[in-house]
């Protein structure tokens, strides 16, 4: 699973998360509900967090 900061494809789902939209491919819905969007200090920059059984 990845992130990517580019404009909505034709089928993702958009949605309005704390004030920001963002767009989500249908496929992977089900597998991004408990992810957490942070900020890594340690120079990763975006990271996404919460999902312990994938590594992102």
């Amino acid at each position: 699973m990845g992130l990517a900061l580019d404009e909505p494809e034709e089928n993702d789902k958009e949605m309005t998360i704390n004030e920001i939209i963002v767009a989500i491919d249908p496929d992977i819905e089900s597998a991004a509900e408990n992810l957490v969007l942070d900020f890594s200090e340690r120079g990763n920059g975006l990271v996404l967090l919460g999902n312990e059984s994938d590594c992102c």
